[in-house]
């Protein structure tokens, strides 16, 4: 038996199709933190797994030594790595259209706007709703949603679960994040001390060729950061020089691209290592539209939108974070 709206069906079809990728970019786009880890590689897409995994090499191969002569040389077997499990987060959305809407833009070309103005307004709201989990602690929508920085990136890096690791416990002081507080440090920050301040959290965040790639502010530091820029020409707005891959104006500190989202909170500032720390997305489920379906008790056609990862990180102390 012919479905209802079946025409609809097929034009809905069509246009989900021919928009799947566009919604998809759209959303990455226009995030400013997901879009800086985009262009720095810091996305990834992975297959069906129960967790995600990631490796840690955190401890000294201990059978190093300096030796003379035959004097004997350690072969006991170090404990040197271990793993993170993050749990993969879901959210999804629906764009739905009832028969009257439907009766109403009969017009194909009317329907066709009609698809993908529904979409556009999901878009929309997946886009502000996954810029927000990018700050997010982990407890949000009862713990369903995305854990974001300031999981991975704490105010208190000596507590707290992630991953997997209690960062409590004593040993695994190796997966605690940097920590810049300008009270205990005794830094009033503003315009003019600012770059000192980030100066020191950069330092920290490195280990050799390891460096910070990423620094997000919000509202507050992003002034006093911007302030501070306008008078020394040595941080270029490289966003200007048409280099750039992404929308988002950022100035270089260092090597690290320097950019403001309003997401994060206004007195913080996260200090990130895209090589050790990414969006991991499910390769099957990342904002890849459904068909439409209708519903057994509802004269209307529905189109499902869903997303479904998480935000990892295999060596937390290459993040830092700044805060009042």
């Amino acid at each position: 038996m012919a479905q209802p709206n079946s025409s609809f069906d097929e034009l809905a079809s069509l246009t989900v199709n021919r928009y799947s990728k566009t919604l998809r970019d759209n959303v990455s786009n226009n995030i400013p933190t997901w879009a800086m880890f985009k262009d720095a590689g810091g996305i990834v897409e992975e297959g069906g797994t129960l967790q995600l995994i990631e490796n840690l090499d955190f401890g000294d191969n201990a059978t190093f030594t300096w030796f003379s002569g035959y004097d004997p040389i350690s072969t006991t077997p170090s404990e040197f790595a271990t793993t993170a499990a993050f749990d993969w987060k879901e959210c999804a959305g629906n764009a739905t259209f009832s028969a009257r809407e439907v009766s109403i833009n009969d017009e194909p070309s009317k329907q066709h706007d009609l698809v993908k103005g529904k979409l556009k307004n999901l878009e929309r709201t997946i886009t502000n709703n996954l810029g927000a989990a990018v700050y997010y602690i982990g407890t949000e929508s009862s713990g369903l949603a995305m854990a974001g920085a300031q999981y991975l990136i704490a105010d208190d890096p000596t507590t707290g679960t992630v991953g997997g690791i209690n960062r409590a416990t004593a040993g695994n002081e190796f997966f605690r994040n940097q920590l810049l507080s300008a009270a205990t440090e005794s830094i009033t920050l503003s315009a003019t001390t600012i770059m000192d301040a980030m100066e020191l959290l950069y330092v920290r965040c490195t280990r050799g060729m390891d460096t910070p790639n990423l620094i997000s502010f919000g509202d507050t530091y992003w002034r006093f950061f911007a302030g501070a820029v306008a008078t020394n020409q040595r941080y270029v707005r490289e966003a200007d020089s048409g280099t750039a891959k992404t929308s988002h104006s950022y100035y270089i500190f260092k090597s690290a691209k320097v950019f403001h989202d309003p997401n994060a909170a206004a007195t913080h500032g996260y200090f990130w290592n895209t090589e050790y720390t990414k969006i991991k997305v499910h390769k099957n489920r990342n904002l890849q539209p459904d068909k439409p379906r209708q519903p057994a008790n509802q004269r209307a056609t529905v189109i499902p939108v869903d997303w479904m990862g998480n935000m990892i990180t295999g060596n937390a102390s290459l993040n830092g974070v700044l805060k009042a």
